[in-house]
């Protein structure tokens, strides 16, 4: 398996070397050009002054001095290693004249490069070339310019040749450090690169030792990576997967406590009213009461106790509904209030036995909310139930329903039992009793219920209770958006 760091270094040194040498190559040529071209125009300019001055030598008829002119531009010539022909052009009648010549070009025996360049100086153009002469045994430069009279006719042309050979050492000095600096140019950028894939494939790995470590169970192992760019990311991305499965495992695990705590509730609850409705079983199937009275009772015993057991497992299956989100309910427009006092009617046979009073109080007849009747009527039993059973006799037990703010709340009073502050969170809590529970029966279950049916119409439950105030279950639900219409 190739390794990403060595794929990124080769791919980057692949690519650095043919930038570095196609840049070697363009400045190399730029430079040729521009010592060539210098040469050129330094070779030029020396052919021109000289066609002019022998224009104006051929003008002002300066036959008998020009000679002197000739002499000096030859010593000039041998101290510059310079040759400069002055030739008449032999394709006009008004040609120059020999006292301005120095070489006559039909006597010697030329390349035709530097033919082509004399006939084109015949023509009035300036053109040159350079390359290997065997005369020189060097590479030359050649330049041609045409000389003119004063009615603008070429009657001779000047030819310049200059060797290369400075400006060839010059270019290949030059071409030899462009070498050198590209050379270390590489080889620094090498280092570079093999820095950087450093750089790049240490998170890589150090991620991928995370995913196996999260892999293997042990889920709080973090990247410590702490980067501004996209391995950072990743690296934060693993890391807050890090923080949700140590989530998803700690609510397992307390999910999985709660399933052991809820068969253990589950068992104790239905061990009591077993073992006494066995107990009594026994007892009158063995003969042991022959009191018709004592059997009677006896028997109202095992009849409460069935009663209880039945009452939990309704309540269960009723939970275990209410936590399944495939469970569908009959959702529809409803009136708490309707609800509410529905619920209170129901329970009006057990408030005469305690000799309570109850009512039902509302700030907007209209108050309606998105819900399943029964499920919304079973918490207000409830609740009404919970409150009949703690109630100090002859108290009261309101039911206040408010509309305000596109929500409606209801609030379930009674005056009895108190329950502490520390204790109001626990209250919806499986098979969870009040320390001042004393000796009233039930499962333990009835407020769990409720607060998951409430749950399940989007609303809120919550208790508050004081000796002052009173014990008070406060419903909140969404109203419908029928109320706007």
């Amino acid at each position: 398996m190739k390794k990403i760091s060595w794929r990124f270094f080769v791919s980057f040194s692949v690519v650095l070397l043919v930038f570095a040498v196609l840049i070697g190559l363009m400045f190399t040529r730029f430079n040729r050009t521009n010592i060539v071209g210098a040469y050129r125009q330094q070779l030029g300019d020396l052919a021109s002054g000289v066609a002019k001055r022998t224009r104006q030598a051929q003008n002002n008829k300066e036959g008998a001095n020009f000679g002197d002119y000739l002499k000096a531009l030859e010593d000039f010539g041998q101290m510059q290693n310079i040759d400069i022909w002055i030739v008449a052009n032999p394709h006009t009648v008004n040609r120059l004249s020999e006292d301005y010549t120095n070489m006559d070009i039909s006597r010697v025996v030329i390349p035709e490069e530097t033919e082509s360049i004399l006939e084109s100086a015949y023509k009035g153009k300036k053109k040159s070339f350079s390359s290997y002469d065997n005369v020189y045994q060097r590479t030359m430069l050649h330049l041609s310019a045409p000389v003119r009279d004063a009615d603008g006719e070429v009657i001779g042309a000047v030819l310049v040749a200059g060797p290369m050979e400075m400006q060839e050492n010059t270019i290949i000095q030059y071409e030899k450090y462009m070498g050198i600096c590209v050379a270390v140019g590489f080889v620094m950028a090498l280092a570079v690169a093999s820095f950087l894939a450093r750089q790049l494939v240490r998170p890589i790995i150090r991620i991928k030792e995370a995913a196996l470590v999260l892999a293997s169970g042990q889920y709080d192992y973090k990247t410590g990576i702490k980067r501004r760019d996209e391995l950072g990311s990743l690296a934060e991305s693993m890391d807050t997967l890090s923080d949700r499965l140590v989530e998803a495992r700690e609510y397992q695990e307390t999910e999985e406590q709660h399933r052991r705590d809820f068969f253990s509730n589950v068992s104790h609850e239905l061990r009591t009213p077993i073992a006494v409705v066995k107990g009594y079983a026994d007892t009158l199937t063995g003969g042991y009461v022959s009191d018709p009275d004592k059997q009677r009772e006896y028997l109202s015993r095992i009849q409460r106790e069935c009663g209880s057991m039945e009452r939990l497992v309704s309540d269960l299956l009723i939970l275990s509904r209410m936590q399944n989100p495939d469970y569908e309910m009959n959702m529809e427009t409803i009136n708490v209030i309707a609800v509410a006092q529905d619920s209170l009617r129901s329970i009006r046979i057990l408030m005469r036995e305690k000799n309570l009073t109850g009512s039902v109080e509302y700030n907007d007849a209209c108050s309606l909310i998105e819900g399943d009747y029964e499920r919304i009527r079973q918490v207000f039993t409830i609740l009404l139930q919970n409150a009949v059973k703690y109630s100090y006799e002859g108290t009261e037990i309101t039911v206040s329903i408010n509309r305000e703010d596109g929500v409606i709340t209801a609030a379930v009073r009674d005056f009895g039992s108190v329950i502490p502050e520390e204790e109001w969170d626990s209250v919806f809590q499986k098979f969870y009793r009040a320390s001042n529970h004393g000796a009233n029966e039930g499962s333990g279950l009835g407020l769990v219920v409720a607060q998951n049916i409430v749950l399940r119409h989007g609303g809120e439950i919550e208790v508050t209770s004081s000796e002052e105030e009173g014990t008070c279950f406060l419903l909140k639900f969404p109203e419908t958006s029928e109320n706007f219409t």
